[in-house]
């Protein structure tokens, strides 16, 4: 009987322990920090992050409600409708404003839908009110000193053959582009050479010809006189 009333507490106390050693590892996923009356926890709503993957940002925002040394935490909800996240590919200084949507049955959460196409470093910068107070907080990945990971490529993930990335296909259809461009560049300048040189070619025989019959003239005149 003692069996059967241990062996089930047991199961309970590792699951709860085995639970215990995960979440320390996704909180360092994430970083957190305090805005007034408010917390912002951000970081990729999928982790680990890989470039070509559905994913987008990870926001939750709470109100904190500190009496003493105890803390309460309650969700902002509405966000969508006042809050946007500015996304920066650091590497390539692009960057692009995008909306926030609510997640389901989970208040306070938001995200974006969004694949991200290079791997590296990424800041989101948040913008706009929560609760009517302003709001200008960038939070960036790892590589740039944040404490969520950076994205990374597929690269060393794909077997026995390696794909190219959508980057890599963009790079080699912009350079094909270039190329055709380069042709048709040289194609025309050529045949605006062609073009040149029968023009000079049609004035010579111009300027021949009216040399001639000036020559011409000249002869008629000079067996006029005689």
């Amino acid at each position: 009987m003692r069996h059967r009333i241990l062996r089930p507490l047991l199961a309970t106390v590792m699951a709860v322990v085995a639970l215990s050693l995960f979440l320390p590892a996704s909180a360092l996923a994430h970083e957190s920090r305090d805005k007034g009356e408010f917390r912002l926890t951000v970081g990729f709503i999928v982790e680990p992050a890989f470039e070509g993957q559905k994913n987008g940002v990870d926001l939750r925002v709470m109100h904190v409600h500190k009496e003493g040394d105890k803390e309460t935490l309650e969700p902002v909800e509405g966000l969508e409708k006042t809050l946007q996240v500015e996304i920066t590919h650091v590497a390539s200084n692009t960057s692009k404003v995008f909306a926030l949507r609510t997640i389901f049955r989970d208040p306070g959460h938001y995200t974006n839908d969004l694949i991200f196409t290079a791997p590296g470093v990424y800041r989101f910068r948040f913008f706009g009110t929560i609760e009517g107070t302003q709001i200008n907080e960038a939070f960036a990945s790892r590589g740039e000193g944040g404490n969520f990971n950076d994205m990374q490529s597929t690269a060393d993930l794909q077997f026995p053959e390696r794909l190219p990335e959508l980057r890599e296909i963009s790079s080699a259809t912009k350079g094909a582009q270039a190329a055709v461009q380069q042709a048709q560049d040289t194609a025309t300048q050529a045949k605006d050479g062609i073009s040149s040189a029968k023009t000079l070619a049609i004035v010579g025989i111009v300027v021949g010809a009216i040399g001639v019959a000036s020559g011409l003239g000249a002869m008629l005149r000079a067996g006029g006189k005689r």
